[in-house]
């Protein structure tokens, strides 16, 4: 583990140089220790893939005081047990107008479509963390039959709920927004409210599923929020 200066206000948790359940495991236990237990001085903690960001008040914390502290948190944390990742699961209609590039990622894993929609929608994949544009979820996990780059020229709008894949991420998009990943499917369920909070009640370690409906089984959870989805637990589900 390595903690780095940014800036006056911020410190950065840097942990392996990978992406993996078991690193990211480590930031959300960090973060959650914290949560539980603030730090003096510290104003916000943002889990990321491998690595935790911490924003703190200059005129109320010394950086090598909270390094101090964080450091004695970290070598406990590994024994916090995380809360019980919670299921939702979206209706998504795939291909034709909503997945343009499904038949680019039937080509590219050499199998018909109706494959790739069978294998993506039903697996879980895993939230690492949230970010960039309205709460985006960071999705892992793609299988790895189905992982291809990005676009080399990115769109410049895809619609909100569009799903898509680029390597071993996929995101569901919160809003209409540019983007270079391939997208198989859309999904109506609104996925982002600025009016609620949070705006997005999922959180890192929950699990997303996207089961293959119709389009007017799609259409029918138009305007209807994420939290609907949720079916419990994976003990639960």
């Amino acid at each position: 583990m390595k903690i780095v200066t940014v800036g006056e206000d911020a410190l950065l948790v840097e942990f392996e140089p990978e992406i993996s359940p078991d690193v990211n495991a480590r930031v959300r236990r960090l973060a959650f220790a914290l949560e539980r237990n603030p730090l003096a001085g510290v104003r916000e903690t943002v889990p990321a893939y491998r690595s935790l960001m911490l924003y703190f008040d200059p005129f109320a914390a010394e950086p090598s005081d909270l390094e101090a502290q964080i450091r004695a948190v970290a070598a406990s944390a590994s024994n916090i047990a995380l809360p019980e990742p919670r299921v939702y699961r979206i209706p998504t209609v795939y291909g034709g107008e909503f997945g343009p590039d499904l038949n680019d990622l039937a080509a590219h894993a050499g199998t018909p479509p109706e494959a790739v929609i069978a294998a993506f929608s039903s697996h879980r994949y895993p939230i690492y963390c949230l970010g960039f544009l309205c709460c985006l979820a960071y999705l892992g996990g793609v299988p790895e039959r189905l992982r291809m780059p990005r676009l080399a020229t990115p769109r410049t709008r895809l619609p909100a709920g569009s799903v898509g894949i680029a390597g071993g991420q996929a995101v569901i998009l919160p809003i209409g927004q540019p983007s270079g990943f391939r997208y198989l499917g859309r999904t109506f369920v609104k996925m982002y409210d600025p009016a609620r909070f949070p705006p997005v009640p999922a959180r890192p370690g929950d699990l997303f599923e996207c089961p293959a409906v119709s389009e007017k089984a799609a259409r029918e959870w138009e305007g209807r929020h994420l939290e609907e989805c949720e079916v419990g637990s994976v003990s639960d589900s």
